[in-house]
């Protein structure tokens, strides 16, 4: 094996190593990122629930 063999296998051995750690990153993300969308939907649907209680109707204004 030639000094540019090795040195092109290092890198290909490189490239792949960073490529599962952005998969791995990538993977905490989203989990986090729904969990911020679902507690944001859940704040929303009680704000909704208690407008509703009082007696008033939320509506768009256009």
């Amino acid at each position: 094996m030639t000094a540019r063999e090795k040195k092109k296998r290092a890198a290909m051995i490189a490239v792949a190593y960073y490529l599962e750690q952005e998969a791995a990153k990538n993977k905490t993300e989203e989990k986090d990122y729904s969990a911020w969308v679902s507690s944001g939907k859940e704040l929303i649907m009680d704000n909704r629930i208690m407008v509703q209680r009082r007696g008033r109707v939320l509506r768009k204004r256009a």
